[in-house]
């Protein structure tokens, strides 16, 4: 019996709700709390739990049947927090290893104690893992010490009925762990068999987009199946060819045959072989394409820790829990996605394995941020309705953000850093950073800035914050009405470097300043159900010899600023929850999509939940182009929902300084923010960026599943129907300066 043996996967309501019962109520049970009680109480309990951030239960399973639970949590928000010092990387587990059949087998409970051990240490930013058995409980405590746990000392702990529970704290390092069992702690989640289904998942994906953009072209074959061949390789699949070359493969589908030794011979489904193969029809030239399979092989790994730690199925995420921040975020965290159309969409070349367990959206980690300070000489600072000097003003802007407290401490750590030296300390501006850039850019790359004392390392800020989907922006955890903050991340992701510019942040509170403007006396989007979360704020350093040997737009010249912009939550009524609009495109390991979830939620038909979507995002969009010529980047990641028992009651544009765009002259702008001018053709904005690069894949994921007609997707969309309908309501806009929708499509239905 080894530990290798066992996988584990997320604790699934109702469907484990009988198996759970049985495990959790017997006598054998008996320190879990819940011996005799009910299975509808027992679903109930684990339903709270499951709710709960930072609260995972798990089922370890072997030759796929669960054998044992276990439930992984943050020992900060328990009762522990008052019996221990809690330090940033603990992880507190319990371990239920069911009556016999399953316990009789000779080191079966040692062997899932170390694979639940080994699987906690997988975990983003585990380093230590901390149980509390009752003292009472010998034999537990026993196999605690054989897997490396160290007693710390008895605590008496207050159970959430008011009980108390005298129990012994223990602790285990990850070197007592690997000391103790002679196992390193491996990338969990790299398992043949995710492996494999990420490789199906994205070789339909990547057929699919490229199929769209005319780059292949599958030839079909009877029964809903087609055939890209090319270079002695054959792939089959089935799949659904809508209007407007869209394609929907079926992942599980996909067959792969090369030719050799004069016949077709089976082989196995490889995205990477298959970008390798057909390199030339892809337009990868010999440059790109090394770097292009690195970005897959990422992805690839990012999709299975997905599978892998996936907590929570759509209709538990569109129950909501907890408080609006709290399911906000979970959702986040949540997505398996990412951007719908680009394939290698979690490249992110530069991020190592640890850094991707503390930073990766996906994992839900928090973390601080890191901050300097830089002499003002090298920075500038910007904010709206800038008035008082820059640095006076984002002192007071971290007043607000950090509190009185936290700023004297940087204050004061920046004080003794300057001790012995003529440097003014009020000099000098508060930056935040991400603690990826600190450590692998601006300690090296601006090493000379740091030596003169024009950067100092102050340290990490006490606030704990989450990534977003666009992994350097950041939401306040410790906080959630406080801003949140974009910095610079120098990796290469999705083909671009994510740096921000400091020409860029110079001018962004003002493009904010003006938006807001525009939407406040304008008549239509003044009543429409759609908002701002505006870049308040904004600090950007030049370092002057990059300055001096680059161009504009050079990574070395994004290296170090950020941003402040609203908190949604600001934005929030009583009853409302927040989602990020990705959400729609989300559809979880069973098959079932977030979106169809929130329609059963709501109560209301498809369409009409959709018409109430279109209404807040799509219609606003359409009008700020027709009135104004402006332009958005209204993808998933840039559009934050603001829903009401599942369905929309407004939506809130982000991503707005650097993203917006303003397509003709006729729209007068102040001098100092006219970059947002850029010129281009409007009549198939809307379109492409709304219709063809996001709702065409989210109507995708609503068909198979019923939720709206297949036809639909031909015949609503293109035709404008919800733009023809918004001219005739009273509160919606009139203007018909562009035609939106796209000419008919030849393409088959």
């Amino acid at each position: 019996m080894n530990a290798t043996d066992f996988s584990f996967r997320p604790l699934r309501l109702p469907e484990d709700a009988a198996l759970l019962h049985r495990w959790v109520s017997t006598e054998q049970a008996r320190f879990w709390g819940l011996t005799g009680a009910s299975r509808q109480r027992v679903q109930e309990e684990y339903r709270q739990l499951l709710a709960t951030k930072d609260y995972r239960v798990l089922l370890g399973q072997r030759d796929g049947q669960p054998r044992f639970l276990v439930e992984l949590y943050d020992p900060a928000t328990s009762p522990l927090a008052e019996a221990y010092h809690v330090v940033p990387g603990d992880v507190g587990l319990h371990l239920l290893v069911p009556a016999p059949p399953a316990a009789a087998e000779p080191g079966f409970t040692l062997a899932a104690m170390t694979a639940a051990l080994a699987h906690a240490f997988t975990g983003p930013g585990t380093e230590r893992v901390v149980v509390e058995p009752d003292l009472a409980n010998k034999p537990i405590q026993a196999l605690n010490a054989r897997v490396g746990f160290r007693p710390a000392g008895q605590v008496r702990l207050t159970e959430a009925d008011g009980s108390q529970k005298h129990a012994l704290l223990s602790l285990c390092t990850r070197a007592d762990f690997e000391q103790a069992t002679g196992l390193v702690p491996s990338p969990g989640h790299l398992r043949p068999g995710h492996w494999q289904q990420a490789h199906h998942h994205l070789l339909a994906k990547a057929i699919g987009e490229f199929s769209h953009e005319r780059l292949l072209h599958p030839q079909p074959l009877p029964e809903g199946r087609y055939r890209v061949e090319g270079h002695g390789h054959r792939y089959e699949f089935q799949a659904r060819h809508y209007l407007l070359e869209h394609w929907q493969v079926q992942p599980a589908s996909l067959r792969h045959w090369v030719f050799t030794d004069q016949a077709w011979r089976p082989d196995t489904v490889d995205v990477l072989d298959f970008v390798t193969v057909f390199a030339h029809e892809l337009t990868l030239s010999p440059q790109q394409l090394p770097t292009y399979v690195e970005e897959l092989t990422s992805t690839l790994a990012s999709h299975c820790y997905k599978q892998q730690h996936a907590q929570q199925d759509s209709g538990q995420l569109a129950e909501f829990a907890g408080t609006p921040a709290q399911s906000f975020q979970r959702i986040e965290a949540a997505m398996t996605e990412g951007h719908p159309c680009f394939v290698a969409n979690n490249g992110r070349i530069g991020v190592g394995r640890g850094d991707y367990l503390r930073y990766a959206p996906e994992t839900g980690a928090d973390t601080p941020l890191g901050w300097v300070a830089a002499h003002h000489n090298r920075a500038t600072f910007t904010h709206l309705g800038a008035t008082q000097p820059q640095v006076q003003a984002l002192d007071h802007l971290l007043r607000q953000q950090l509190g009185a407290t936290e700023l004297r401490r940087l204050r004061g750590q920046l004080e003794h850093l300057l001790a012995g030296t003529d440097r003014d300390p009020d000099q000098y501006l508060l930056i935040p950073v991400h603690p990826w850039q600190w450590e692998h850019r601006l300690a090296t790359t601006f090493a000379n800035d740091v030596a003169r004392g024009e950067l100092l390392w102050l340290g990490h800020g006490a606030d704990r914050y989450q990534p977003q989907q666009s992994i350097r922006t950041f939401f306040n955890l410790s906080h959630p009405r406080r801003h949140y903050v974009k910095t610079a991340m120098s990796i290469l992701n999705m083909g671009f470097m994510r740096g921000l510019s400091a020409d860029y942040m110079q001018v962004t509170p003002a493009i904010n300043e003006w938006l807001q403007e525009l939407f406040d006396t304008d008549e239509f989007l003044r009543d429409a159900p759609v908002g701002l979360l505006r870049e308040v704020a904004a600090v950007g350093y030049r370092n002057r010899q990059y300055e001096a040997a680059t161009t504009p737009g050079a990574a070395q010249r994004k290296m170090l600023a950020a941003l402040w912009r609203e908190s949604p939550l600001e934005a929030l009524e009583p009853g409302q929850n927040l989602a990020t609009m990705a959400s729609l495109l989300h559809v979880e390991g069973q098959g079932h999509s977030f979106v169809g979830a929130l329609i059963r939620r709501s109560g209301l038909p498809a369409r009409t939940w959709m018409e109430r979507y279109l209404d807040a995002y799509l219609i606003p969009l359409v009008h700020c182009l027709a009135a104004y010529d402006l332009v958005f980047m209204p993808h998933g990641e840039n559009v934050i929902l603001v829903l009401r028992d599942g369905a929309v009651d407004k939506v809130l544009l982000k991503d707005l300084g650097e993203e917006i765009a303003v397509l003709s002259d006729r729209v007068q702008l102040p001098e100092h923010i006219r970059r947002v001018r850029t010129g281009g053709d409007p009549v198939l904005s809307v379109f492409t960026d709304v219709f063809d690069s996001f709702s065409a894949s989210w109507l995708r994921c609503w068909m198979p599943r019923g939720c709206w007609p297949r036809r639909s997707f031909g015949r609503w969309w293109p035709n404008g129907c919800c733009v023809t309908d918004a001219r005739t309501r009273p509160r919606r806009s009139t203007s018909t300066r562009w035609d939106c929708s796209p000419k008919r499509s030849r393409s088959p239905a």
